[in-house]
């Protein structure tokens, strides 16, 4: 057995012999952590260099795809996104809808404004149609409803007891006023003159009670039905009141 040198007691022998076994035992310790060290640093490395070759391997297949895109794209092929599974026609398609949904008002207001604008047309086409039908007289004059009962006061006032044929040739005068040059446009103006005065019997308007008969005669002038009267027969009374007479119904001369 060693023995340490000096050391002649036992339990001093003991106790070195304790101390250099410890020494062997951190040594061994001390190696066995050391390679302990190396190893797991040479793991961390590997895993390292895996990593990063294949965050490498992914950017080259990413680039790969990328340049296959760009190829089949330049041939008019379909190409197919590397973060979507969304072909760029279904993507145009989508930006077509996207689109279209965000021009619908614009789209729908101008539609029924086109639609307006063609309906007032047709309406307006309408109503000059419906004028058209009704004014089928030789004036081409038409008379609204209020008109056509003032009228009916006056030719119930003027001509009450004559024939029909004698009330259609006062509405006759009348409306050869209307179109004259001479006279005024408008019904009312032309009964309602008071230079010349023709129609004296104006100033009681209010009290007339016009009937069918009136009525009748003056559908049957403004229809066309009637030609009695030449065009510049502007006067009628119960005497003539010009040398130029048209001619006389009943009690009234019609003059030009």
């Amino acid at each position: 057995m060693w023995q340490p040198e000096g050391c002649h007691n036992p339990l001093c022998i003991i106790l070195e012999e304790r101390r250099e076994m410890n020494k062997k035992i951190l040594g061994a310790a001390a190696t066995l952590t050391f390679f302990l060290y190396l190893t797991v640093t040479s793991n961390i490395q590997e895993s390292g260099s895996t990593k990063h070759a294949t965050v490498q391997e992914t950017h080259a297949a990413v680039q790969n795809v990328t340049e296959e895109n760009e190829e089949v794209s330049a041939r008019g092929g379909l190409v197919l996104s590397v973060y979507s599974f969304t072909t760029e026609s279904d993507e145009a398609e989508v930006e077509k809808r996207d689109t279209a949904i965000v021009a619908a008002p614009e789209e729908t207001a101008e539609a029924e404004t086109e639609e307006e604008g063609e309906q007032k047309e047709e309406e307006q086409k309408e109503e000059e149609n419906r004028e058209e039908d009704t004014v089928t007289n030789r004036w081409g004059i038409s008379l609204t409803d209020e008109e056509i009962d003032l009228l009916a006061r006056i030719v119930w006032l003027e001509a009450g007891g004559e024939p029909e044929l004698g009330q259609q040739a006062v509405v006759e005068v009348i409306l050869n006023r209307m179109a004259s040059d001479i006279y005024p446009d408008t019904l009312y103006d032309v009964l309602s003159q008071k230079h010349p005065v023709q129609f004296c019997s104006w100033k009681n308007r209010e009290i007339a009670k016009p009937t069918e008969k009136e009525y009748q005669s003056i559908e049957q002038v403004l229809s066309g039905n009637t030609n009695i009267l030449r065009n510049d027969t502007l006067y009628f009374s119960t005497m003539a009141l010009t040398p130029n007479v048209d001619m006389r119904i009943g009690g009234h001369s019609f003059c030009y």
